[in-house]
């Protein structure tokens, strides 16, 4: 059996939705951030970095939320993440497109809008913002585009890519975002939003 070691961030809920999509048994365990429990010694044994999620299967460990993903739906032997070395590859490039670049800039506005005035970790930087807003609306277009003839971001079938890249884009819905101007990005989000693999990823952490 899985288990699992995270808080109500983005990343904890990339690894829940991948999880639940392939219906695996797997255990919940909360790693309260604001009380600095994955600063424990107990928590630091099972990752250097000090950071959610962790996945526990086994003897081992792993943290990084999108090397989780893929060894889960490896270890599942999941055609959400491809078997042909192409397709995968694929995969691979969604999920770094989204690590590296929208993603980041969509966690970059949540943590200055969300996590620090409730973590008290200083005021909201404006400029930080803007910048974060203009690469923000340059990378949707690009989205955009690709969905527009693409049911998914690989091809017509779901895979881990799609549930990764969902978990960022749903912090659009706290950070004043809005997607009006995307009508196949939204067309995308609102078939995953409506997953029951989603549905029940999101109340394990009541979200």
């Amino acid at each position: 059996m899985y288990q699992l070691m995270g808080f109500a961030t983005q990343n904890t809920m990339k690894v829940l939705y991948v999880l639940e999509e392939l219906g695996v048994k797997y255990e919940f365990k909360m790693i309260d951030l604001m009380k600095g429990e994955n600063k424990s010694p107990e928590f630091l044994k099972w990752t250097p970095v000090g950071k959610v999620p962790v996945l526990l299967h086994g003897d081992d460990s792993l943290f990084e939320s999108g090397a989780i993903c893929r060894y889960v739906a490896n270890v599942e032997n999941s055609p959400l993440y491809p078997e042909n070395k192409l397709e995968r590859a694929k995969v691979d490039q969604w999920m770094d497109f989204f690590s590296c670049h929208l993603g980041r800039w969509l966690s970059s506005l949540y943590y200055e809008l969300v996590i620090k005035p409730k973590s008290g970790r200083g005021s909201t930087n404006q400029d930080n913002c803007t910048e974060a807003r203009g690469f923000c609306q340059q990378q949707l277009a690009i989205v955009e585009k690709w969905l527009s003839s693409n049911s998914y971001l690989v091809g017509n079938s779901l895979t881990i890519a799609d549930l990764f890249a969902f978990a960022y884009l749903e912090q659009h819905r706290s950070i004043d975002l809005s997607l009006k101007d995307y009508p196949h990005i939204l067309n995308w989000y609102a078939r995953i939003d409506q997953r029951e693999s989603v549905k029940k990823a999101r109340k394990i952490l009541a979200l």
